[in-house]
């Protein structure tokens, strides 16, 4: 079995660390009195400043461009067809500088996913094409403030009224909820029936009847969540993506898909707390040598090289997997909860380490632990992710 990695796979991969390098560093340096904290980089209605918001948009139009952006979706939506497992490489390189603008150069759950290319081609020159492009961006509202692993529990509704179709209802959490031009909304069409009852809309930010609720801050504190209401709004029938009834099928589709891009952001952090726990553990001195001689430390050090050695396979043999087009829901459950609580060992030793000043904002490592915590939640819980895995194995 040949586990060399293919020149285009190699390319993609130095060339998106390029694009950071050239377009994500020079912004991160403009902006340095913003990003330094977090916190300063919020107006006070909790959104980003306008000078960051701007400074994402920029690099994401400028990384659709050159070709990265929305290189995973198929090339007759405009993407270049790439493979999941190169994607995943990109991913991984692209976060080794940690959570930051770094993320802007390619697309989560704010640009074009799969659950896109169910639509019309009409709604896809609509609704995707602007995406690809990196022009504009979206939301994808499904948790509720009483429904979140749940997704039976959704109390959101869409009733058909002629040719439209009236929303109410609370969406939460709502990643790029602040920023987004327009909405993946999850309502039911059909309560009495259950999932099998729940559509999918298109709703624009500025249709009659939604409207942004507060701003949500995160342990990250950036600003990037918010909750969206929803009364009496009204969008055509035509903004449903699918059939009714299809609703529960593409929210699945699009979270197995994230949970596997969350383990490429999983691997790409460890990585670098890995690196960084090495160079500190052999330059720190203390009790007369480097305190990378002490047993203990060294124990930490390779168990992060251990937990990143198995993380790094596991994501590239589900990628593998994808790619062939095998069901991968069984492994996309293993990849989210493995590679997240991984991430989490990985800073936490990484900070351990590092001492006193593991725990200062200016070395960084605080923030990707605080980043690893957050990321056990969304997607699934790491919970949810074992029940799944133990019902694919029959229980």
């Amino acid at each position: 079995m040949d586990f060399a990695l293919p020149d285009e796979v190699r390319m993609i991969r130095e060339g998106v660390a390029a694009f950071v390098e050239k377009e994500v560093v020079p912004e991160e340096r403009r902006l340095a009195r913003f990003l330094d904290d977090e916190r300063h980089a919020l107006a006070e209605d909790g959104r980003l400043r306008p000078e960051v918001v701007e400074a994402v948009k920029r690099i994401r139009r400028r990384s659709a461009q050159a070709g990265w952006y929305a290189m995973h979706m198929p090339e007759s939506v405009g993407g270049a067809g790439v493979s999941k497992v190169a994607t995943y490489l990109a991913w991984r390189e692209v976060m080794k500088r940690g959570p930051g603008l770094n993320m802007a150069t390619l697309s989560f759950v704010e640009g074009p996913t799969p659950l896109f290319l169910r639509m019309t081609p009409q709604q896809q020159e609509t609704w995707l094409a602007p995406l690809v492009r990196g022009e504009r961006s979206s939301a994808f509202c499904l948790t509720e403030p009483g429904a979140g692993s749940d997704v039976a529990a959704l109390e959101t509704t869409a009733r058909r009224e002629g040719d439209e179709y009236v929303i109410d209802g609370t969406k939460t959490f709502v990643t790029n909820g602040p920023y987004a031009d327009f909405l993946q909304v999850f309502a039911k069409t059909d309560p009495a029936a259950g999932l099998a009852g729940l559509s999918c809309f298109i709703v624009p930010a500025d249709a009659p009847g939604a409207r942004r609720g507060r701003v949500q801050q995160s342990i990250m504190d950036d600003g990037g969540q918010c909750e969206w209401v929803f009364e009496g709004c009204r969008v055509p029938a035509e903004n449903r993506v699918g059939e009714e009834g299809d609703g529960f099928a593409l929210a699945i589709g699009n979270i197995g898909d994230t949970r596997v891009t969350i383990g490429g952001q999983c691997v790409g952090l460890a990585e670098t707390c890995l690196a960084r726990m090495v160079e500190y553990a052999s330059q720190r001195k203390a009790f007369g040598r480097a305190i990378g001689k002490q047993g203990q430390l060294q124990a930490m050090v390779a168990d992060t090289a251990i937990d990143l050695y198995a993380a790094d396979n596991m994501v590239l043999n589900t990628c593998w997997r994808i790619d062939q087009g095998m069901d991968v829901v069984m492994e996309s459950s293993a990849v989210k909860v493995f590679c997240t609580e991984m991430l989490f060992r990985a800073a936490d030793r990484a900070i351990q380490v590092h001492g006193g000043t593991g725990l200062m904002k200016e070395v960084g490592l605080e923030r990707i632990f605080r980043f690893a915590r957050l990321l056990r939640i969304p997607e699934g819980t790491s919970e949810i992710q074992r029940w799944t895995i133990a019902k694919a194995l029959g229980l």
